[in-house]
C-alpha cells in the first residue's frame, strides 16, 4: 500500500511539472484536478474550482467549443485528439489544442484532458503564410516592374531618338527661314516666313519638352550647379515673358527682395526652365488682368538659403477636383475651355521632376474663375552676400545700357596701364577698350609695373590681384610707398575674380579706387574708365564695335554647347566681335604649353604656383565661354589653395584631358570662322614699296627699350599698311605677333635689331 501511495505521489509530481495543461474529470462531471499549466491556460486555480463540476465553464463567455469537447468526452461520445478550440480569457481569445483519454483508478473511470496553448504557434504560422504570399507577390511585382521598365526605356529611347531626328531638319528649316527674314524684301514672303518662324519655334518647344521628359524618365537629367547672378536670371525671365504678356494685353510686374544675395550657387538653367513654364502657363491661361512674379528668400543658416519664387495670375484658376491631375503627363485641365491652347501637357510634370532633383517643392493655391498662385521653393547656396537691389532699378539700368551700346567715348590723349600676368587677359582688356582709342600700356608683373609707374604718367592703372612673386595688393602698397613720381594721384582699380561678400570693401580698404570682377564686362569697363578719366579727355564718339556674332551658325552654337562651350557667353565677353573672339581663341590655343608647367609644379609640390596657373586657366576659359573647363579649373584652384595635393594629383589628368578636348573644339572653330585671319597684317595691294632701313627698325626698338610699347605697335602697324619687301613684311609681322599675341617685348626687340634678318625670328 505504501508503494502504491509513493507511485501516486510520483505521478502527481510528474503531472504537476508538465508544460501541457492537464485536467482530470470524474464521470460525474466533477473536476478532480488541474495542474499549474492548466490553471494558467484556463485562468482558474484548484482553489477556485473546489468541488465544482465541469459546468463551471458554461457560465463563461467564449468557452462553448471548449465545454462541448469536454462534455462529449465525459458522456463518452468519443475521444478527441489535438482538437482546436477557442477559449476566451480576460477578453483575449486563446487557441487551445485538446486531447482526451480515459483512466481507471481504484475501480472508477475518469477523463483526462491534455491541453496545449497554440496561440503563438498559430500566429507564427499565419505570419509565415502571409510572408510566403508577400514574397510571391513581390516576385510577381518585380517581374511586372522589369517588364514595365523595359517598356518605358523603349518608349523613352524612341521618343528621344525621334525628337533628335526631328530637331535636325527643324533647325535647318528655321536657319534657312532666318536668312529669308534677313535678306528678303517682299512683304508677303516676309509674312509667310514670320509664320514659319513662329510655328517652327512652337514645334521645337514641344520637342524639347518630350526630350526633357525622356531624359528625366531615363535618369539622365542632371542638375549642374554653378555660380550665377539672380539679377541676370530675373532679366532673362522678364525678356522671355514681357512680349508675350504685352501681346495679350496683360499687365506684368516683377518684385525682388532687395537684400537677395548678388551671387548664388545652383542650377540657374533649370530654375529658369521651371519659372518660365509657370510664367508661360500664367500667360496662356489668363485672358485678362495681369501676372505678378515675386522673388524672396529665407536664410537656413550658414550660407544656405531657401529661394522662393511665386507666380500669381488673374486667370481661369483650377477646380479643386482637378488639382490631383495637375502634374500628370499629357494632361490639360478644363479641356473643353482650353482646347486651343498649345503645349504638350508635360510642362508641370517636368517642373515637378526638376524640383525633386533640386530638393525643391511647390505649393499651389487656386480659385476657379479668379486665378492661381504657384510658389516654388529651392535650396541655394550664397556665394556673394552683397544685396542684388531693386528689380526696377536693375531693369532700367539694363535698358539704359542697351540704349547706350551703340555709343561709346573716345579718349585718344588718355593713357592707361594694365597689369596682369595672363597674356590673354591683357589682350581681352586691350580689345575691349580698342574703340576708345586710349593709349594702353601693358605690364605682365608687379615688378614691371613698378618700373613703368616711375617713368610715365598714367590716367588710370588697372591691376590684377592674383599674380606670382608680387600680387596686386603688394604692388599697390609698393606704389604707395613711392615719392616724387608721376603717378602719385593715379587711381588704381583692381581686377579680380573674387566676388565674395565683403571683397569690395576689403580692396577699397587696401587703397584701390574701385573694383572690377572677372570676366571683365566690356560696357562696365568703359563706364569705369570714363568715370576716372579727366573730363576734358573724354568725348562722345560713334561705336566702332562690329556686331558679328550672328555669323556663327545656330547648329555650331548647339554643338559647342554640348561640348561644354557656350559661344553665347564667350561672344558676350568679346562684345559681340567675332574677330576679337577669334584672337582670344588663338591665344588660348597657344597657351596650352602652360599645361606642362602646371604638371611640373604639381610634381614638385609647388601648389601656390599651380594655383596661380589654374586660376588663369579658369579665367581664360570663362572668358571664352568654356564653362565646363572653367568649373573644373575652379575646383582645382580651390583645392590647391587649400593645400589639398591629394585631390589635385588625383584629378589633374581629368583636367588636362578636358583642356585638350576644349582646345580641339576651339581649333575647329578657328579653322571654320577664322579663315584668312592670319593675313590681317598684310599690306594693302598696289602702290610703291615702302623701303625701311635698319635705322628705322632701331628707332622702334628704342621705343620698346623705353617701354613705349603702344607707340612702337602703332609704328609697326602703320608700316604694314604699305607694300613691303617680303622679308621685311615677315620680320615686322613677327615683331607685332611677339608684342600683341605673346607680350614678349624682348623677342620683338631682338627681331627688330637682327642684322640682315631673314624673317625666321630668333
Amino acid at each position: 500500500m505504501t508503494e502504491q501511495w509513493e507511485h501516486r505521489d510520483l505521478y502527481r509530481e510528474i503531472v504537476t511539472s508538465l508544460l501541457e495543461g492537464v485536467m482530470v474529470i470524474g464521470m460525474n462531471g466533477k473536476i478532480v484536478m488541474l495542474n499549474p499549466a492548466a490553471e494558467q491556460m484556463l485562468g482558474l486555480t484548484q482553489e477556485d474550482i473546489g468541488d465544482s463540476f465541469v459546468n463551471v465553464f458554461l457560465t463563461r463567455e467564449g468557452t462553448d467549443d471548449f465545454t462541448e469537447a469536454i462534455l462529449d468526452a465525459v458522456y463518452e461520445k468519443g475521444r478527441v485528439s489535438n482538437m482546436p478550440v477557442d477559449f476566451l480569457m480576460e477578453g483575449e481569445t486563446r487557441n487551445l489544442s485538446l486531447s482526451t483519454s480515459y483512466i481507471r483508478s481504484e475501480g472508477e473511470k475518469a477523463v483526462v484532458v491534455v491541453m496545449n496553448d497554440v496561440t503563438e504557434l498559430n500566429e507564427l504560422r499565419d505570419a509565415q503564410t502571409a510572408l510566403d504570399r508577400i514574397q510571391k507577390l513581390n516576385r510577381e511585382y518585380e517581374k511586372a516592374k522589369d517588364e514595365a521598365v523595359r517598356a518605358n526605356e523603349a518608349k523613352s529611347l524612341f521618343l528621344s531618338n525621334m525628337s533628335h531626328e526631328i530637331r535636325t531638319p527643324i533647325n535647318a528649316v528655321l536657319g534657312m527661314n532666318e536668312m529669308i527674314l534677313r535678306e528678303c524684301e517682299d512683304k508677303q514672303l516676309l509674312s509667310y516666313a514670320a509664320n514659319i518662324q513662329s510655328s517652327g519655334k512652337t514645334l521645337l518647344f514641344l520637342i524639347n519638352d518630350i526630350l526633357d521628359m525622356s531624359k528625366i524618365e531615363s535618369g539622365k537629367m542632371e542638375i549642374v550647379r554653378v555660380e550665377y547672378a539672380p539679377e541676370n536670371l530675373m532679366m532673362d525671365l522678364w525678356n522671355v515673358i514681357f512680349l508675350r504678356a504685352q501681346e495679350k494685353g496683360l499687365s506684368i510686374r516683377f518684385s525682388l527682395d532687395e537684400t537677395l544675395p548678388r551671387v548664388l550657387y545652383g542650377d540657374d538653367v533649370r530654375i529658369k526652365q521651371i519659372v518660365t513654364n509657370l510664367l508661360t502657363n500664367a500667360v496662356k491661361y489668363t485672358p485678362q488682368g495681369g501676372i505678378e512674379m515675386t522673388v524672396a528668400y529665407v536664410r537656413k543658416g550658414g550660407e544656405e538659403i531657401a529661394l522662393t519664387i511665386s507666380v500669381k495670375d488673374t486667370g481661369m484658376g483650377i477646380r479643386k477636383e482637378d488639382m490631383g491631375r495637375l502634374f500628370e503627363n499629357f494632361q490639360r485641365l478644363d479641356e473643353e475651355k482650353n482646347r486651343n491652347i498649345e503645349g504638350t501637357g508635360l510642362g508641370m510634370n517636368i517642373t515637378m521632376s526638376l524640383l525633386k532633383l533640386m530638393d525643391g517643392e511647390m505649393k499651389v493655391e487656386s480659385e476657379y474663375g479668379k486665378g492661381s498662385d504657384f510658389t516654388v521653393t529651392i535650396p541655394q547656396r550664397i556665394v556673394c552676400d552683397e544685396p542684388t537691389g531693386d528689380f526696377e532699378t536693375i531693369r532700367s539700368r539694363r535698358e539704359q545700357n542697351l540704349s547706350q551700346k551703340r555709343q561709346t567715348f573716345e579718349a585718344p590723349e588718355a593713357s592707361v596701364l594694365v597689369v596682369d600676368d595672363n597674356s590673354m587677359n591683357l589682350t581681352v582688356f586691350k580689345s575691349l577698350l580698342k574703340r576708345t582709342k586710349m593709349k594702353i600700356t601693358t605690364a605682365d608683373s608687379g615688378k614691371k609695373c613698378l618700373e613703368l609707374v616711375k617713368k610715365e604718367p598714367y590716367h588710370i592703372i588697372f591691376m590684377d590681384h592674383m599674380m606670382p612673386e608680387m600680387d596686386g595688393i603688394e604692388t599697390l602698397h609698393e606704389i604707395q610707398k613711392m615719392t616724387d613720381f608721376p603717378n602719385k594721384d593715379t587711381p588704381v582699380i583692381v581686377l579680380t575674380a573674387n566676388a565674395l561678400s565683403g571683397a569690395r570693401e576689403g580692396y577699397l580698404k587696401e587703397g584701390f579706387a574701385d573694383f572690377l570682377t572677372k570676366p571683365i564686362d566690356g560696357d562696365l569697363l568703359e563706364q569705369t574708365a570714363a568715370k576716372y578719366l579727366p573730363r576734358e579727355l573724354v568725348k562722345d564718339a560713334a561705336s566702332g564695335g562690329r556686331e558679328t556674332a550672328e555669323k556663327i551658325a545656330q547648329a555650331d552654337r548647339e554643338a559647342f554647347l554640348e561640348e561644354g562651350i557656350s559661344l553665347e557667353n564667350g561672344m558676350k565677353y568679346a562684345k559681340n566681335d567675332l574677330e576679337m573672339y577669334l584672337e582670344l581663341v588663338r591665344l588660348f590655343i597657344r597657351d596650352r604649353g602652360k599645361q606642362e608647367d602646371m604638371r611640373r609644379f604639381l610634381a614638385d609640390g609647388h601648389l601656390p604656383d599651380y594655383a596661380i596657373l589654374v586660376h588663369g586657366l579658369k579665367g581664360n576659359a570663362r572668358t571664352l565661354g568654356a564653362e565646363q573647363l572653367a568649373d573644373m579649373a575652379f575646383a582645382h584652384e580651390k583645392q590647391s589653395k587649400a593645400g589639398n595635393e591629394v585631390y589635385v594629383d588625383a584629378h589633374f589628368e581629368e583636367l588636362a584631358l578636358l583642356w585638350d578636348k576644349t582646345i580641339m573644339s576651339f581649333q575647329k572653330f578657328s579653322e571654320k570662322y577664322g579663315a584668312g585671319e592670319e593675313e590681317k597684317y598684310l599690306a594693302a595691294e598696289g602702290g610703291e614699296i615702302l623701303a625701311l632701313s635698319e635705322d628705322d627698325l632701331e628707332a622702334v626698338a628704342a621705343l620698346l627699350d623705353d617701354f613705349e610699347t603702344n607707340q612702337a605697335v602703332e609704328k609697326l602697324r602703320a608700316w604694314m599698311e604699305h607694300p613691303l619687301e617680303p622679308e621685311m613684311r615677315e620680320r615686322i609681322k613677327q615683331a607685332l605677333t611677339a608684342l600683341e599675341d605673346e607680350f614678349d617685348e624682348e623677342k620683338a626687340i631682338a627681331l627688330l635689331r637682327e642684322k640682315g634678318g631673314d624673317g625666321n625670328g630668333v
